[in-house]
Order: C-alpha cells, then sequence, then structure tokens
C-alpha cells in the first residue's frame, strides 16, 4: 500500500523542502523557518514565535508568523526579484494604502537580501479567500477598490519599475520565439506540437498589430501603476466584504484599461458593460470610449500563460506542451479570465 499523499506546501522532516503538489512534487525551501524566525527576531525585532508555510504562495515563498502582538506574513522573493524593485512596490503599495484601507501595505521600510532572496513583512489579514466568493460580489467590492488605486496611481508620476516592462513594449509576449524553440527542442516536431505553436504564432501576430495601431493613435496614453494580479487568491473577504487586498509583488506600469479589462472578462457572471460603469462612476481615470479597449486587453492577456512554459533556465517545463494545447483552447473559447 503506498504512503498517502502530503498536502500542498507540507515540509519535508528535516525542513528544507516542500511539496508543491503532484505536478511538482518537493521543490526545496529558499530559506528554512528557523533561519527566517531568527532573522526577523534580530533584525526587525519582531515577536516571533513560529513561522509557517503558507501552501497558496505561487511564485514566491510566503510564510505566516505567529507574533506574540499580532500576526504577520513574510515574503521571500524570488531570487530573480531586486531589492530596488521592492522599494518601488512599497511607494506605490502605501499610496495606494492611503486611499483605500484594504490594501495590505508592508510594515517594514528596509528591504534585506538574505541569501539572494528579499524579504518583505506584511500584517496578516484574517478572511476567506476571493475563490470562495461569487464572482459578481467580488467585481461589486473590487471595482470602486481598483477605480481608486488607478488614480492614485495617476497622480504619483512614477515611471516603469526596473526590471519590468509594459505589454505594448518590445520585445513582446514573454519572449515567444525563444519559448517555441524551447517546445521543439523538448517534445519535438510532430504535429501535436507544430499545430498549437501555429495557433498561438497566428494569434501573437494579429495582436501585434492591434498595440501598434493603438500605440500610432495615442490610445495607451493613460498608464500608470497598477496592481497586475488582482486574481480571486489575492483578494480577501469576511460576510461578503473585501477586507484584504494582498501580494503587490507584481505591480507595475501598464495601460490602465489592461487591468480594467482583467476585471471585466472575469467570468459569465459578471457584465462586462457593467464593470465598465461602475469602474466610470467610481472615478476611473478613463475615457468612456476607452472601453471598446477591453476585449482586446482580455486576448492580450491570454498570451501572459507563454511565460509559464519555461524555466528560469530557458526550458520547457514537463508541463509545457499541456498548457501550450490548454493556451489554444483558451483563445478559442469565449474570453473569460482563467484563475
Amino acid at each position: 500500500m503506498s504512503d498517502p499523499e502530503p498536502e500542498r506546501g507540507a515540509l519535508s522532516p528535516d525542513g528544507t523542502h516542500y511539496y508543491d503538489g503532484a505536478g511538482w512534487g518537493w521543490q526545496p525551501l529558499w530559506l528554512t523557518s528557523d533561519r527566517l524566525v531568527d532573522f526577523c527576531r534580530d533584525a526587525w525585532g519582531l515577536p516571533v514565535r513560529r513561522a509557517s508555510l503558507l501552501a497558496e504562495g505561487m511564485l514566491n515563498q510566503t510564510w505566516k508568523l505567529d507574533c506574540a502582538d499580532h500576526d504577520r506574513v513574510l515574503r521571500v522573493g524570488r531570487s530573480e526579484r531586486t531589492a530596488e524593485q521592492v522599494r518601488y512596490e512599497y511607494v506605490v503599495a502605501r499610496a495606494w494604502a492611503e486611499v483605500t484601507p484594504v490594501l495590505v501595505a508592508p510594515e517594514q521600510d528596509e528591504v534585506p537580501v538574505l541569501d539572494g532572496h528579499t524579504l518583505a513583512v506584511f500584517p496578516f489579514v484574517q478572511g476567506v479567500s476571493g475563490v470562495s466568493v461569487a464572482s459578481p460580489v467580488r467585481s461589486r467590492e473590487i471595482i470602486p477598490v481598483l477605480a481608486a488605486m488607478h488614480r492614485a496611481s495617476v497622480g504619483l508620476g512614477l515611471g516603469q519599475r526596473p526590471g519590468f516592462g509594459s505589454i505594448d513594449d518590445h520585445p513582446r509576449w514573454f519572449g515567444w520565439q525563444q519559448v517555441r524553440i524551447a517546445i521543439m527542442d523538448r517534445f519535438g516536431h510532430g504535429p501535436e506540437v507544430l499545430t498549437p505553436i501555429g495557433a498561438v504564432d497566428r494569434a501573437v501576430e494579429e495582436q501585434d498589430r492591434q498595440l501598434d495601431t493603438w500605440l500610432r493613435s495615442g490610445r495607451l496614453d493613460v498608464r500608470a501603476p497598477v496592481h497586475g494580479d488582482l486574481n480571486p487568491r489575492n483578494q480577501l473577504y469576511r460576510d461578503d466584504r473585501l477586507v484584504g487586498l494582498i501580494d503587490t509583488d507584481d505591480l507595475r506600469v501598464e495601460p490602465l484599461a489592461w487591468e480594467v479589462a482583467g476585471m471585466a472578462y472575469t467570468d459569465a457572471d459578471v457584465d462586462p458593460r457593467r464593470v465598465w460603469r461602475d469602474y466610470l462612476d467610481a472615478g476611473g481615470p478613463l475615457d468612456p470610449r476607452d472601453e471598446e479597449l477591453l476585449l482586446p486587453f482580455v486576448r492580450m492577456g491570454q498570451l501572459g500563460e507563454i511565460q509559464w512554459l519555461t524555466d528560469e533556465d530557458g526550458a520547457a517545463t514537463h508541463l509545457a506542451l499541456g498548457n501550450l494545447n490548454h493556451l489554444v483552447k483558451s483563445l478559442d473559447a469565449p474570453p473569460v479570465r482563467d484563475f
């Protein structure tokens, strides 16, 4: 009889690895629990009693800190995240928190780097994930917050976050030309590979033409820092009320319509026209005519899945071909964001 599968986020007996689900198996911890607790006590003076890994973390490794005063969340950034990028994040997140208190801003000012990983600490907010909340309720709660954040962002007058790019910057589509080569290197040149690659080639070409047209006409000039990852997992609720908006790690400058599009086409139970009206009524800083940008932006957002087809070394992952086929199906389906 085989041993039961560990729960996602479970730690190995020696505390050096965690279980990342059946698809990825056991993965190394960048920093162990004991080391993080000691650092938080010694460097920040936090009254930490213990740290437990939060399995919901997707790209970073995130820990809940059980503290004597109040609980906190410690984010251990992936190796490519720099202290300069995190300091930019802090400026924007704190500006957002001033206009909407549900935005969870960092507690500390400094950005320490431990073994090549940035550390950031935030207050822990008790609530249920937005995944368990009906999408019309999420839309009602998040859209006024989004409008307030966008107004604050425009007022900051910031340039692009260091090391980041906008959807219309070149090179586009997350290095698709290199990604397609990596997929063929791993999976071959058969029709089961070339057919989905050709579908993405056509989608990329079409979206390039659209972006170039908008850029020439000035349609994308209203841009400022956006949250960049407003999926339901980053929204916390109590009694159908938004009480926490978390994970500003991916914020960057984008055309503001890009982020509104992701909210407008959340799922079939949310009317994109209603989202757009609610955003404008809440003071969102866009022109009513920009509604026509939303649907094309959702299509472009679907191509964002390209970035997850290769690993940090540029090699296609073992899941890349399946994920590529999923991307192609999403491009042919009604425009609904897949969280």
